[in-house]
C-alpha cells in the first residue's frame, strides 16, 4: 500500500487527519510505516484510529510510537550562593570589571564574549565570577562554575570511565560557563584540546564566556595559540585592589567578623595587607586571638626570619643588609636565595611574608629562589649536602 492511500484510509475516519498528520514524522521501515507522534494525545489520537476503524490487514502496516525527548543534561553549578553582586565590594580598581560583568549579565553572549579578567592573587576575581553565576541562575539560566584544574581533573575522570560524552554534553548545555584559574590549563594539552571544541560551540551558540586568571592572556605560557587567541577577541579587562578599596573591604570584613572598627586594627590590616585572602587570614587571627595577640605572634615570626637571614649572612660572611638589598654577586646572590628557602622550608612562612622580609614587592622572586635551590639541589650532590646541613643547623638554632 502506497503512503497516500494509507493516509486517505485515515482521512476518511477523521477529517482532520491530514492537518494532524503533518505534526507527525513518517518513516518507511521494512515495508511498515512508523508514525513518530510529537506527544502523546498525538498518539493516542492515531493509535484509536488505526486499533478501532481500520482492517486488520492494513493495521498490520502501521506502528505508532511516541517521539523520544532528549533527557536533559544534569549541571553541577558549583556556585557558592554567598557570593553576590550586591556584596562586591566595587572600587577604581575593580569597576571595570564589575560594570562589564554587569552588563552581560543583561544581554547573554551577544555583548562582551568571551569576557577575560586578570589581575594578581586576592583581588576579587573569584568573587564576581562566582556573583555572575549566581546572578544569572536567579534569572533562570542554565550555569556552570569551575577552575581550570577541576575542569581537568573532571575530564580525567569521565575519560577513565567512558562518559566523555556526558561531560562534554553537560557544559555544552549551559547559558553561562565561568572558568576561574585559567592559568592552569598551562601544559594540559589534552584539556586544551577539550575546552577549545566546548568554548567553539558556546560562542557559536552565543552563550556567555567569562573566564578569570592570575595574568595577561599574552602571559599564559603553555596555552596554546588558538586558545589565547580566543581569549583575545572578547574584551579584556584587569582588575586591581586600590588601597581606598582595601579599606571598605577591611571596614566590611570586620563588620562581618563582629569586630570593633577600632582605628589601629584598620591601619595595622591596610600596613600588613595587599589582598582579600590576607585581610580575611589576618581577620580571623585576630578573631582567635585578639589584635594583640596577633601582633606579637607577627612579630615573633618576622623575628624568626631575621634570624635566618642573620644566621645564612653569617654562613656566607656577608652583610644581612646585603642580602636584603638587590646586590648581584655570586656569593651574596646565592645566600639570598638560600636564606629564603630556608624561611619557607624552617618557619613554613608564606610566599607574601617572605618577600615582606626580604623587602620585595611580590612573591615571584621568592617563586624563582626556591625553585632555583630544588633544581640545584638534584643536579649538584655537595650542594644538597650543604643546603641540609644548614637546615638542620638554622631548625635546631632558632625553630
Amino acid at each position: 500500500m502506497e503512503l497516500n492511500a494509507l493516509i486517505k484510509k485515515i482521512e476518511s475516519v477523521d477529517s482532520y487527519a491530514r492537518e494532524f498528520l503533518k505534526k507527525f514524522e513518517i518513516k518507511q521501515e521494512k515495508g511498515k510505516f512508523l508514525f513518530i507522534a510529537p506527544g502523546e494525545d498525538y498518539r493516542e489520537w492515531l493509535e484509536t484510529i488505526v486499533n478501532t476503524f481500520l482492517e486488520e490487514e492494513v493495521r498490520k502496516l502501521i506502528e505508532v510510537k511516541e517521539k523520544e525527548e532528549k533527557k536533559k543534561v544534569e549541571i553541577k553549578d558549583f556556585l557558592n550562593p554567598k557570593y553576590t553582586l550586591e556584596n562586591f565590594i566595587v572600587g577604581e580598581g575593580n569597576r571595570l570589571a564589575y560594570e562589564v560583568v554587569k552588563e552581560a549579565l543583561e544581554n547573554l553572549g551577544s555583548l562582551y564574549n568571551p569576557i577575560f579578567i586578570y589581575g594578581s592573587v586576592g583581588t576579587g576575581k573569584t568573587h564576581l565570577l562566582q556573583a555572575a553565576g549566581n546572578e544569572a541562575k536567579k534569572r533562570g539560566y542554565r550555569v556552570i562554575y569551575s577552575s581550570a584544574d577541576d575542569f581537568a581533573q573532571a575530564m580525567v575522570e569521565h575519560l577513565k570511565k567512558g562518559t566523555i560524552n556526558e561531560f562534554r554534553n553537560m557544559y555544552k548545555s549551559v547559558d553561562l560557563l565561568l572558568l576561574d584559574d585559567v592559568q592552569f590549563l598551562s601544559g594540559k594539552e589534552r584539556t586544551q584540546i577539550e575546552f577549545f571544541h566546548i568554548f567553539n560551540t558556546l560562542y557559536l551558540l552565543e552563550k556567555q564566556i567569562i573566564l578569570a586568571s592570575d595574568r595577561h592572556p599574552q602571559k599564559l605560557d603553555g596555552v596554546s595559540d588558538r586558545l589565547v587567541s580566543r581569549f583575545e577577541g572578547g574584551i579584556l579587562v584587569e582588575i586591581e585592589l586600590d588601597n581606598k578599596t582595601r579599606f571598605k573591604i577591611i571596614k566590611e570584613k570586620l563588620k562581618e567578623f563582629n569586630l570593633e572598627l577600632r582605628k589601629e586594627v584598620i591601619d595595622y590590616l591596610l600596613e600588613n595587607t595587599k589582598n582579600v585572602r590576607e585581610i580575611e587570614g589576618k581577620i580571623k587571627l585576630i578573631k582567635l586571638k585578639g589584635f594583640e595577640g596577633l601582633e606579637r605572634k607577627e612579630r615573633k615570626e618576622r623575628d624568626k626570619l631575621m634570624q635566618i637571614v642573620e644566621f645564612v649572612a653569617n654562613y656566607y660572611a656577608v652583610k644581612v643588609e646585603d642580602i636584603l638589598s638587590d646586590k648581584r654577586n655570586k656569593r651574596t646572590s646565592e645566600a639570598r636565595k638560600i636564606a629564603m628557602y630556608l624561611c619557607r622550608k624552617v618557619c613554613s612562612a608564606s610566599l607574601i611574608e617572605i618577600a615582606r622580609a626580604f623587602k620585595r614587592k611580590d612573591h615571584t622572586t621568592v617563586i624563582h629562589a626556591i625553585r632555583s635551590v630544588e633544581e640545584e639541589k638534584k643536579k649538584d650532590r655537595k650542594f644538597k649536602h650543604l643546603v641540609g646541613f644548614l637546615e638542620k643547623q638554622a631548625f635546631d638554632k632558632i625553630c
